[in-house]
């Protein structure tokens, strides 16, 4: 367990709760070491105040917590992903869910994050299981706030309830984020006030946006063309017009009974747009997986396999390997001519791609499920 799951960053946001029991600010200074932009706290005061229990851990119990606790997320995330497909939900789902959210730890983001101890399989799972719940239900929305409480990224989905005319879970969302801020102001005032009047918005807290570790849309430009002057505009524009493009392509999908499709391309927006995202910040490969394989067991659902094993091929972080290559991924393997552009952005790549086909086989996918 120790050396498959070393759970640095789990051990960080132990420190963080560490932080809070101690009185000392989790932003004035990095949680390890003293240089800035490397182990810097940058969640909410809210996700801090989570944090507390984690500094009450120790020794093998904490690596069997963290290690255990992040696959039985999994397993309901991938539980919630099977119901928004339609699956029965019953005793016999919640079996089926162990094994296929064991062949998603093949997905390098999902298995990554379970190796760092992070928090994305739970921001991820949240949201699908908020999804998941019926449109009737007064409550929906909860948990999308809270996991926008907890990371900010996820208040995408709030967009998302709006152009799916889901009002009311719009309006409990946003009311459910602000009493996390609220709550965060109540317990940690100074550091509220620090998060909120900035730090939330400072890309340098994570790192410079080039670093090659950086796989967003920010991150490829940094890398490509500088972020220099108009470069930065053009960034800026060119990610609100995805995110827009991909809240029509949701609505549509939703009004067309793909839900969770719908619901997979808002996640995986929110870490294309995003400024900084790590490769474990891209677990929303490992629902649309789901949905691929779903889609491929329907008769003659040729593009579906293509579709699975080209997706399969760039997220799964191991295939190279078989090929004798000393790199596990894509987006580490070394340059070859002008191509390392394109397979060291290959995340970014392929959600691009996705858009493009969904938008092109619309109505055939809404049509299959009307």
């Amino acid at each position: 367990m120790g050396s498959l799951m070393h759970l640095m960053d789990l051990g960080v946001y132990k420190i963080a709760g560490a932080r809070v029991l101690d009185g000392t600010s989790v932003y004035d200074t990095p949680l390890l070491g003293e240089t800035r932009g490397v182990w810097e706290f940058v969640y909410t005061p809210f996700a801090a105040l989570l944090f507390v229990p984690l500094a009450k851990l120790h020794g093998d119990t904490f690596s069997y917590v963290g290690g255990i606790a992040d696959f039985v997320v999994l397993a309901l995330g991938v539980w919630a992903a099977l119901s928004l497909l339609n699956f029965r939900r019953d005793l016999r789902l919640v079996v089926f869910s162990l094994p296929i959210a064991a062949l998603l730890m093949w997905c390098e983001p999902i298995r990554e994050t379970m190796a760092f101890g992070q928090v994305n399989i739970v921001l991820m799972t949240i949201v699908l299981v908020d999804m998941a719940l019926p449109d009737s239900f007064r409550g929906k929305g909860v948990l999308t706030g809270i996991a926008a409480g907890i990371k900010l990224t996820p208040a995408f989905f709030i967009a998302y309830f709006l152009f799916t005319k889901r009002y009311r879970a719009a309006a409990v969302s946003a009311g459910s984020l602000v009493a996390t801020v609220v709550l965060g102001f109540l317990v940690l005032p100074h550091d509220s006030k620090t998060f909120w009047s900035g730090a939330f918005a400072d890309p340098t807290r994570v790192g410079v946006p080039e670093n090659p570790s950086n796989e967003s849309l920010r991150g490829m430009f940094a890398r490509s063309i500088g972020l220099d002057g108009g470069m930065k505009i053009l960034w800026f524009l060119a990610a609100a017009v995805l995110a827009l493009a991909c809240l029509w392509l949701a609505r549509r999908l939703s009004f067309g009974r793909q839900e969770l499709l719908a619901v997979v391309l808002c996640g995986l927006a929110t870490t294309l747009v995003s400024p900084y995202s790590w490769v474990h910040h891209w677990v929303w490969w490992g629902a649309l997986l789901i949905w691929l394989l779903d889609a491929s067991l329907r008769r003659w659902a040729v593009g579906a396999w293509v579709s699975l094993l080209v997706t399969f091929v760039v997220v799964s972080g191991g295939v190279l390997t078989l090929f004798g290559s000393d790199e596990s991924t894509l987006l580490t393997y070394p340059s070859w001519g002008h191509l390392g552009v394109v397979y060291h952005n290959a995340y970014i790549w392929l959600t691009l791609a996705l858009f493009a086909v969904v938008a092109l086989r619309l109505r055939k996918l809404t049509a299959s499920r009307a």
